[in-house]
């Protein structure tokens, strides 16, 4: 839901959840779920991005990640190391594909610190 309280319309998808947490140990977890329309939705593909920040604006990239999911609905954690303490930017790029209209293309980003 978006904050004036008006969620958007979407071709494919019924709902998204996504969150980004950076623990202690410099393990980054990306968390996916998304739930596509049911007997319309076919797949999605999901682009994980993780940049760090340099020098206050600048945003280097440290981790690249795509994954093709052949499910209607997919949910799952990844993990990865990062090497150095800073703050941490994740985008996630979903399009989600099927029967209902063009691709539905949905991003999520927030930032993190360890």
């Amino acid at each position: 839901t978006s904050a004036s309280g008006i969620s958007p319309y979407y071709n494919n998808t019924a709902t998204v959840m996504t969150t980004f947490h950076i623990a202690e140990s410099g393990l980054a977890y990306v968390n996916i779920d998304y739930e596509g329309c049911y007997d319309i939705a076919t797949g999605a593909t999901v682009r994980i991005k993780i940049e760090k920040r340099n020098l206050l604006v600048f945003w280097t990239e440290v981790i690249v990640d795509i994954h093709y999911f052949r499910e209607a609905s997919h949910a799952e954690t990844f993990v990865y190391q990062l090497e150095k303490s800073g703050t941490y930017r994740c985008t996630v790029e979903y399009l989600i594909s099927g029967t209902g209209g063009a691709d539905d293309e949905i991003v999520f980003q927030d930032t993190a610190s360890y």
